[in-house]
């Protein structure tokens, strides 16, 4: 495979996409470029339209002279803009560093766990979806899950992602474990129980802030590991600050706003009985007094 690169503006790059598609150019990526700020609800980003970013085109068949003669023609370039090399297919399969967690626990890939006591050791092998490990508001989670002891309690993973802190759970004996997220993350899930030799979670894809009062069962625990704003809206919608038996992991949240959801659960009668922060993110437990 070749991957020819050009520099453009943003907005140019937008406007030939189509005209690379119609002449068989299929395989195209490019970043546009992002200012990160923050809002009340957190981070945010908006698009620099006007800077330039790298197009990257991708084909099997590299014929030189062709090639140059019809980009330089279709993105309206001058010839020596065009940078060519030769990449390695396998090198798109991202490998993930083993994550040392609290108390021994480790996050691993599939061809690393024979490396590891398997009493103490998560699985996962990524599909995209949220949930690696690596970010601050997943292992702040795990190490509140992996603390304590699920055995034959109810589990609800609300943003459950790629499943890891259901997996979790599964590993410290829960005995039922459902996963609620707006994606179809059923198969990685499904997956990931598979390569940690769980009992299949059961997997439910649903819209929870727009479809009200669709939970209506017990939970012991409940995760929610998203982002401040849809916490809240997830919590009024399914009415959940009514289980009051209920204990809640919280995540997602930031310095400056994760107030907003502690203030829901003390006027609803809970107790913050711990609290993480790695950076700026915040994990909560939560408990009814």
């Amino acid at each position: 495979m070749y991957e020819i690169t050009v520099r453009l503006p943003t907005k140019k790059i937008e406007r030939v996409i189509t005209h690379l598609y119609q002449k068989g150019y299929y395989q195209t990526f490019y970043e546009v470029p992002l200012d990160v700020v923050t809002d009340a609800n957190g981070y945010a980003f908006v698009e620099k339209r006007d800077e330039t970013t790298e197009l990257n085109i991708y084909i099997d068949n590299y014929i030189e002279a062709r090639e140059r003669r019809q980009l330089v023609e279709l993105l309206a370039i001058d010839e020596s803009s065009l940078v060519v090399k030769e990449v390695n297919e396998l090198n798109y399969q991202k490998t993930f560093d083993d994550i040392f967690l609290e108390k021994g626990w480790i996050i691993t890939t599939p061809d690393r766990r024979n490396l590891y006591d398997k009493e103490k050791r998560i699985v996962l092998d990524s599909q995209g979806n949220f949930g690696t490990g690596y970010h601050e508001t997943t292992k702040d989670c795990l190490s509140f899950i992996l603390q304590d002891d699920f055995t034959g309690l109810r589990v609800a993973d609300i943003g459950a992602g790629s499943g890891v802190l259901s997996v979790a759970a599964a590993l410290k004996g829960a005995g039922t474990i459902d996963t609620y997220d707006i994606q179809p993350v059923k198969r990685e899930i499904l997956y990931q129980c598979e390569l940690n030799s769980v009992k299949p979670v059961n997997v439910f894809q649903s819209d929870l802030i727009k479809n009200k009062n669709l939970i209506n069962k017990k939970y012991d625990w409940i995760f929610l590991n998203i982002g401040t704003q849809e916490n809240i809206d997830i919590l009024k919608a399914q009415r959940l600050l009514e289980c009051k038996d209920t204990t809640f992991i919280t995540s997602g949240m930031l310095q400056w706003n994760f107030h907003r959801v502690e203030t829901l659960f003390i006027n609803a009668g809970f107790t913050l009985k711990e609290k993480k922060q790695s950076n700026e993110w915040v994990t909560c437990l939560f408990k009814a007094k």
